[in-house]
This record gives structure tokens, C-alpha cells and sequence, in this order.
């Protein structure tokens, strides 16, 4: 019993870190970031799997609390790493604020647990912050110039 307490507690505090690390959740209100975490979910990602591939419809946000991921970009028919993911980092958050596909392929370079937030949890939860979406879509667009320049 002692021992899955403590696995809960330390997903709580993986999860918390994870939030207060991304910089477009960091002015959450104390509820708000207490309702966000009640929703988010631990998913386990074996290596070698891919998370979402380009082209994919996207409804989901992704937190890396554990392991390393890349992102790969498709152009015609060549397939280019453009960046690495790893603990703390994030990916995702297009999906959203929008009902584009997703733009890359994220593939797990290692096991990795992630957590994962829903589009309509998002929706329910952070909407009375129109500030958010405002951060989303700048995040957007830098990771669009890093893309056009891989």
C-alpha cells in the first residue's frame, strides 16, 4: 500500500513540476492548476513508439515527465529530425486552440510516461483565460520558424 502511495504522490509531483515548467500555464491560479492535474492522465510510451504521426487528427497535449522523444518533419518524401523532447518539455499544444492535423511525427527514443490533457478538458477548464490561446499561438509560430528552418 505504502508503495503505490508513494508512486501516486511522486506523479503528483512530476505532474506539478511539468505544469509550473510550461510557461504558458505558469500564471495559473492555484484552483485552476488544481483542476487541470485532476484531469490530466499518466500515459506509459514504450521506445521506439510513436505518439501521433503527421498528418494525424490532433485533440491532445503532451508533457514529458519522463524519457526522450523527437519530433520529425516530413517533407515530400523525406522524413527530418527537427528537434529533440525530453523531461519537463511539452508538445502538442496545437491541438488545443485548433482542428489542425498535427504537423510532425513524435516518435518515444526511449521508454517515456507523458502526461496527457484533452482538448475538451483544456476547453472547460483554462478558456476563462483568453491569454492562453494568445500564448499557444506565439509558441506556434516559433515552433513553425525552427520547422521551416530544419
Amino acid at each position: 500500500m505504502e508503495d503505490a502511495t508513494q508512486r501516486a504522490l511522486e506523479d503528483l509531483r512530476r505532474l506539478r513540476n511539468c505544469l509550473q515548467g510550461t510557461f504558458f500555464l505558469e500564471r495559473l491560479k492555484l484552483t485552476e492548476m488544481e483542476k487541470l492535474m485532476s484531469v490530466m492522465k499518466k500515459l506509459k510510451v514504450p521506445a521506439g513508439f510513436n505518439v501521433f504521426k503527421q498528418g494525424d487528427k490532433g485533440d491532445t497535449f503532451y508533457l514529458v515527465s519522463k524519457g526522450r522523444l523527437s519530433f520529425w518533419v516530413r517533407k515530400g518524401k523525406e522524413e527530418k529530425k527537427a528537434t529533440d523532447l525530453q523531461p519537463l518539455d511539452y508538445f502538442g499544444e496545437t491541438a488545443l486552440i485548433s482542428d489542425a492535423p498535427r504537423s510532425a511525427t513524435v516518435k518515444a527514443e526511449t521508454d517515456c510516461e507523458l502526461f496527457i490533457l484533452r482538448k475538451d478538458d483544456f476547453h472547460e477548464i483554462l478558456m476563462a483565460n483568453p491569454w492562453i490561446a494568445e500564448e499557444i499561438r506565439t509558441q506556434m509560430e516559433r515552433k513553425s520558424q525552427i520547422r521551416k528552418r530544419s
